[in-house]
């Protein structure tokens, strides 16, 4: 990813100690932000958790391969939770990445508030990413949920959108981050080369070819 003058620089090469460092490519660099935008969770320490539902096993899978070289031995495995107020059980797939992003977590999190930082810029793979994480195509409306951001991160989202793509979004009192109608043919064309097959059900009139990722 192609840092502009002015905008935000994410490092590549992290360091736990002096000699002892891990070295992320470019474009796990773009996978891994979109996945710190959308579900993953950065540990104060700077391990990054990689979960979803057991439903989207696939796309787990499919991250954990891209990124295998950051993570700890064990793949992709099975977490069962249980939700207090209902005693109902649910499945989660997750694979942790390595100890070494504590500088990330200083970049995308304030404190416990996870944050959009001003001057970041993204590339259509890590937005693809952000919204097979956390978008939806309602029928009607693209929609990606945003309700891990506030206050002035929302206001450098929608800036974003609209001054590297030139979409135009709103956001509704539920948290939701709403790309115009008029920005739609903007957006998935964005997108949805790098939407994967299992994710087909996200974009409007899914092409049934391959993504770029799976090729």
């Amino acid at each position: 990813m192609n840092n502009p003058v002015g905008s935000l620089e994410i490092p590549n090469v992290l360091h736990a100690r002096k000699r002892i460092f891990l070295s992320v490519s470019e474009r796990q660099k773009e996978i891994l932000i979109g996945c710190i935008l959308g579900d993953a969770y950065i540990a104060p320490m700077g391990k990054i958790r990689i979960e979803q539902s057991e439903k989207q096993r696939e796309y787990v899978e499919w991250k954990h391969r891209e990124l295998i070289s950051l993570c700890y031995p064990k793949g992709p495995r099975v977490l069962t939770n249980r939700l207090k107020t209902t005693n109902k059980e649910y499945k989660s797939v997750f694979f942790d990445i390595r100890q070494y992003f504590r500088l990330w977590r200083s970049i995308f999190y304030n404190g416990k508030q996870k944050i959009f930082p001003k001057g970041m810029i993204l590339t259509p793979l890590s937005l693809a990413v952000w919204y097979m994480d956390d978008g939806c195509w309602t029928g009607k409306k693209c929609v990606i949920s945003i309700e891990s951001f506030k206050g002035e991160s929302c206001k450098n989202i929608q800036e974003l959108f609209l001054k590297q793509w030139n979409i135009e979004t709103t956001i509704g009192k539920n948290g939701k981050l709403t790309v115009r109608k008029n920005s739609h043919e903007i957006f998935y064309k964005l997108v949805s080369p790098y939407i994967l097959s299992s994710m087909k059900y996200k974009i409007p009139n899914p092409v049934t070819t391959e993504s770029v990722l799976e090729k």
